[in-house]
């Protein structure tokens, strides 16, 4: 695959230098979390060939460190593919889909009720076309962006809410084709916003969080300006957080 290993030596160099940072600033005090969110959307996705609705399903696995005023945030759904109602146009679609959101946060007032997070978003997608005898691959990255607010209600109860946006994501789709076609590279620009807002419960060294959370992305051709996709959606999640230090 193209330039695979050097790109993940990439975006894992740049986790290792976050991580190097929140560890850099961490005391004893400094906890470590890992966790999985459940998430179920309903929404949709637009492109070229029209609207589609549905429903989808997915986890996203979480790590973190959280001290007095430094942390870290990582999460991402390992390539899940993510089958499609077939279409007149492109036939039975099922994207493979990979994302990676992170960023260091700093906590910006002095009792740590809320916290400005940087780092960066990275999607990946893979999406057979048969009725067009073509993939279409593409990887997107670009500087992340996130404001968390958490509050306790009572020894174990609280309220967070996180929202993260990327506003410029940049990257290629590659189109190759399973008939005699030379492979195309179309540059795309794209931003991802994502929101959360949940109830949460800690007992001892697990945390328990309800809610919902919405995600959008949106995408157009570089060269053209022309509407790549759009996809957005909604809906309940479940949240599993276990502290480990």
């Amino acid at each position: 695959m193209r330039a695979e290993s050097s790109w993940w030596m990439r975006k894992s160099s740049s986790f290792a230098l976050a991580l190097a940072i929140a560890l850099m600033g961490a005391s004893p005090s400094t906890h470590v979390y890992v966790g999985i969110q459940g998430f179920i959307a309903v929404g949709a996705h637009t492109d070229i060939a029209g609207k589609q609705s549905g429903i989808a399903g997915g986890a996203l696995l979480q790590f973190g460190l959280k001290g007095k005023r430094l942390g870290l945030h990582v999460e991402g759904i390992p390539p899940v593919s993510l089958p499609q109602a077939p279409s007149s146009y492109y036939g039975q679609a099922t994207p493979q889909l990979s994302l990676i959101n992170g960023e260091v946060r700093y906590a910006v007032d002095p009792n740590a009720h809320w916290w400005f997070g940087v780092g960066e978003t990275v999607i990946n997608q893979r999406t057979p076309l048969p009725n067009l005898s073509q993939v279409v691959e593409s990887r997107l990255a670009g500087m992340r962006y996130a404001l968390t607010y958490q509050r306790y209600l009572s020894p174990t109860r609280f309220v967070e809410i996180d929202l993260g946006v990327a506003p410029h994501l940049t990257g290629d789709d590659h189109f190759t084709y399973s008939v005699p076609s030379p492979e195309i590279n179309k540059p795309e620009i794209a931003a991802e916003e994502d929101a959360l807002i949940g109830y949460g419960l800690t007992r001892g060294s697990t945390q328990w969080i309800v809610g919902l959370r919405s995600i959008g992305f949106s995408a157009r051709y570089a060269l053209t300006g022309a509407a790549a996709d759009r996809n957005n959606g909604g809906g309940p999640l479940l949240e599993l957080r276990q502290f480990v230090h």
